[in-house]
């Protein structure tokens, strides 16, 4: 067979299309990381400001949220009123430190003017359990007065918070936890940790690497385009 004879590779469409599926997702990926990167600076900055930040009623900060504004991260104090829910609620887990740790949470009253009325409050960690592989259940009483953070549900332990919360709260249940800084009068064997412990902000080293692979993809492909169609 002559080399007039020999068929030459036609266009790789099947190859054109994965490699263009491939490379909006490894850029989708890459936007995604910007977001997140301008989300985490916004949260640093709000946490770096806490630091100075006064405590404030929490009833008009709640009605606030109601009206649909984000009020996470704002200190807050409240005096908690018996709250007819159960007491004996579930610790939850989390990281602190390397360790686990197990956190004692409480369901604070906010009496008839509230825009809640109640809220989930976390009083610390339990001592007694860090570094424990189970927590359980335990009864803690409401203290008389908090001051603390908010924090949304779906930043302090997503899923089971927010059953705690349709479990114990009732009616009109808030989507903010009280994340307690102190309390009056001190609850024994908790330590207050209201804020995380440590909060990485990788994402533009996230986002450089999948535009990197996005670019990278696109090389390679021109590289075995090349080696297909030339002459």
């Amino acid at each position: 067979m002559s080399e007039a004879q020999v068929k030459k590779p036609g266009f790789p469409i099947g190859l054109t299309v994965a490699v263009g599926i491939s490379f909006a997702i490894l850029c989708g990926l890459g936007s995604w990381q910007v977001q997140r990167l301008h989300w985490k600076e916004s949260l640093l900055a709000r946490l770096d400001k806490l630091k100075a930040a006064p405590a404030v009623p929490l009833a008009p900060v709640l009605a606030a949220a109601a009206r649909g504004e984000d009020v996470s991260w704002t200190r807050v104090e409240t005096d908690c009123a018996p709250a007819p829910a159960r007491t004996d609620l579930p610790l939850v887990y989390g990281v602190r430190d390397g360790d686990i740790v197990w956190r004692a949470q409480v369901v604070c009253g906010l009496g008839g003017g509230a825009a809640n009325g109640a809220i989930l409050a976390d009083l610390g960690v339990v001592d007694a359990l860090t570094g424990q592989p189970t927590g359980g259940q335990r009864a803690f009483v409401p203290p008389e007065h908090i001051v603390g953070v908010l924090a949304d549900v779906a930043h302090m332990g997503g899923d089971e918070r927010r059953h705690l919360i349709e479990t114990a709260l009732g009616e009109r249940p808030s989507t903010y936890v009280l994340m307690a800084e102190a309390t009056a009068p001190k609850v024994d064997g908790i330590t207050p940790a209201p804020l995380p412990a440590e909060i990485s902000n990788r994402h533009l080293e996230y986002a450089l690497t999948w535009f990197g692979l996005a670019v990278t993809l696109l090389f390679i492909y021109a590289a075995m385009l090349w080696r297909r169609l030339r002459p």
